[in-house]
């Protein structure tokens, strides 16, 4: 390995590791060794001058407390940060005002006071820290022995200026990304619940399919049995082949059972007419249907057609049924085909269209959308799969199926 890039990689991760200690660290710690580096910065030059120069007093105890009420008061700004402005702002102006000589430190630490007043409240108590701090500055300018010239008050106004600019900034910064997480958090959670309740709702309308296709399989049985009973002692060979239907229609049942009911929902009642439920019987009505819709389909069967369940025909149906429905909405096209293929071991279903290429609906799976999340269900109901997405980057849009029956002859 490249010495210049293992350093590197080293200076990063330690690069990494301060940052994540940083973040670690309490605020209100960082806080209160901040107030105590200040502190014993403002007493050491208090006790390297000893004595006041020219107009200034000398410091004695009055100007010692007076100090500290500029430093101290910065371990609790996160908790007053007004409040902490305002104290340490006072007590500069009385500093100045008894004749004492400015501690560097104590100016210092009105500038992070005002940086905090401006970053860590709101719009109305920051621009309040602001007036408060032109009035301190004009104060201190006013009351101060020093000797100043306008150079001199112009560079404190910016300085004091800037750090009112730069809490301001970081506060509403701060105010941005809250609402931009706070708008995401909203879409990721209604995101989730639009998909919860796209399933429920395929699945109720599954559930009513399945109502169907078994209480038909029990009116087979039913009038079967019936009519072998009547016949049993006249007509004893009646019997034996309505016994052979109701097998039949009994393992279709108990096939569309096994499939469905396991997963499903109850539904709620009287949302859909109740009636004969669709198979691929049905398929070529459905294209003439969107033929006169406006996009001529055209159907091809491939394959011995044979007799399937009645619950995998249904699934069938339907997803051809969504993906047509989602061609006429958004693909623009001029035509589609539909093709069913019979297997040995399954069905498989495609849909192509020769709309429009990748846009917004090239996506709809990924997006959740409700059709997308119903055809992925009734997929999943035979342990199938399922692909969809553009033919090409000029145009053209495929929906793919696959439903298989080896569960369905074991």
């Amino acid at each position: 390995m490249d010495p210049s890039a293992s350093r590197h990689a080293r200076s990063q991760d330690r690069a990494a590791g301060f940052t994540r200690l940083v973040r670690e660290v309490d605020p209100h710690l960082i806080d209160v060794i901040l107030a105590l580096l200040l502190t014993a910065a403002a007493l050491a030059i208090m006790i390297s001058r000893s004595t006041g120069e020219g107009d200034f007093r000398d410091d004695d105890l009055l100007g010692t407390a007076l100090v500290l009420l500029q430093t101290l008061p910065l371990a609790v700004r996160r908790l007053a940060p007004l409040g902490v402005l305002v104290v340490i702002s006072v007590a500069l102006i009385a500093h100045s005002a008894i004749g004492y000589e400015a501690v560097q430190a104590g100016t210092l630490s009105s500038l992070i006071s005002l940086y905090g007043a401006a970053a860590l409240t709101d719009g109305l108590r920051g621009a309040i820290a602001g007036a408060i701090t032109a009035v301190s500055v004009a104060l201190f300018f006013a009351v101060n022995r020093g000797d100043w010239d306008f150079s001199d008050v112009a560079a404190t106004s910016g300085t004091w200026a800037v750090a009112w600019f730069a809490g301001t900034f970081v506060r509403i910064r701060g105010e941005q990304v809250e609402v931009v997480g706070a708008r995401a958090t909203r879409l990721e959670r209604e995101r989730d619940t639009f998909a919860r309740e796209a399933v429920a709702d395929e699945r109720a309308r599954m559930a009513r399919e399945l109502h169907d296709i078994v209480g038909h399989a029990l009116n087979v049985i039913v009038i079967q049995a019936a009519g072998a009973r009547r016949v049993f002692d006249t007509r004893p060979e009646v019997p034996r082949d309505a016994l052979a239907s109701i097998e039949s229609a009994g393992r279709d049942a108990l096939f569309d059972m096994e499939r469905m009911l396991g997963i499903l929902r109850a539904a709620d009642e009287g949302d859909e007419a109740s009636g004969p439920q669709p198979g691929l019987a049905e398929i070529q009505a459905l294209a003439d249907h969107v033929s006169e819709a406006g996009i001529p389909v055209t159907v091809v069967i491939e394959g011995d057609r044979r007799e399937l369940p009645a619950s995998l025909e249904l699934s069938a149906y339907r997803i051809i049924q969504e993906s047509l429905t989602n061609c006429l909405k958004h693909s623009r096209a001029s035509g589609a085909t539909v093709t069913v293929r019979y297997g040995p071991d399954g069905l498989e279903i495609e849909v192509v269209d020769n709309g429009r290429g990748l846009t917004g609906r090239q996506t709809g799976m990924e997006s959740g959308g409700r059709g997308h999340l119903g055809m992925r269900e009734r997929v999943a109901l035979f342990g199938g799969e399922i692909s969809t997405g553009p033919v090409s980057a000029m145009g053209g849009y495929r929906v793919r199926a696959r439903l298989p029956l080896k569960s369905a002859a074991g």
